[in-house]
């Protein structure tokens, strides 16, 4: 029997999702009275958690005090430094991610309010996932199939609640007219990844400069509304995305190295492979050999 479009009465689908996230050195940590960490910055949003004691920290040289369940949002490069204020131990949660998510991006880079104090919205909204993330973090059965899985689900609760949170907050006429061209450009850019064939790869120079001139804007100006918006430059962002489709296609067994790298408009394979190592730092084999051996 055919299937009869005809014959739906109602139909709802949720919408396509592609995007990726990565979380590096996600701990808990007990120090010392006399601690500190020098000032530093880093291309990483940052979710730091005082669980026990008290912390000083300096956030684009504005100093903030935390106390437990106080909670820190950073976005990439701001300059931080902490130190312990008293002399009894301080008991911290710090973790560090990246998404590529372009509305999510907004959501973070357009918040400037980095501190959360304990019962404020963004605190209480992520607090159970941060708790379900620190018993997943102490328990020794991490490295695990299913903990990892439980692991992935609480950083999804995470960002949710954030995303959440953040959402409600209101916008001022800048922020959409910014983000309605910082959009417009990363819908060109995806595109030009997606409509990529074999030697038609441009320098990412022109592609940038094309998506600058479809929205009506010099490179350097998109260059500085794309990272306020997203937090990267259009390069960064492309990087991304080229990367995202080098990964997919290596996963694939039926394609050569050498065909992804055609596919993928490199000149040559070898091309394609420093570049890869660049944004990886393993060859395009070397990823592929952790899937098929």
């Amino acid at each position: 029997m055919e299937f009869a479009m005809d014959r739906i009465r109602k139909e709802v689908m949720l919408p396509d999702i592609d995007s990726t996230f990565r979380v590096f050195a996600a701990h808990w940590r007990t120090v010392a009275g006399d601690w500190s960490y020098p000032i530093h910055r880093h291309p990483l949003f940052e979710v730091n958690l005082v669980l026990e004691g008290t912390q000083e920290m300096c956030v684009n040289g504005k100093r903030y005090i935390q106390k437990p369940g106080d909670l820190m949002l950073l976005n990439p490069g701001d300059p931080h430094e902490s130190r312990v204020i008293g002399e009894e131990d301080m008991t911290y949660y710090c973790l560090h991610f990246d998404v590529d998510e372009p509305s999510f991006r907004e959501l973070l880079c357009w918040n400037h309010a980095c501190f959360h104090k304990a019962g404020s919205p963004l605190s209480e909204a992520v607090r159970p996932a941060l708790d379900r993330l620190l018993a997943l973090t102490s328990d020794e059965t991490a490295a695990r199939v299913d903990s990892r899985m439980r692991i992935l689900s609480a950083l999804f609760e995470l960002f949710a609640g954030i995303s959440g949170t953040l959402s409600g907050q209101e916008t001022d006429a800048s922020h959409s007219r910014y983000s309605q061209i910082a959009s417009r450009a990363a819908s060109l850019l995806e595109r030009e990844v997606e409509e990529t064939r074999e030697g038609g790869a441009r320098d990412s120079g022109d592609t940038i400069a094309s998506a600058a001139a479809a929205v009506g804007y010099s490179p350097s100006a998109l260059n500085r509304i794309f990272a306020q918006v997203y937090g990267m430059s259009p390069r960064q962002y492309l990087s991304a995305l080229m990367l995202k489709k080098s990964k997919l296609m290596l996963m694939d067994p039926e394609l050569s190295v050498e065909a992804i790298s055609a596919r993928l408009g490199y000149k040559n394979i070898a091309h394609f492979s420093r570049q890869f190592k660049r944004w990886t730092g393993e060859s395009p084999s070397r990823f592929r050999s952790r899937y098929y051996k």
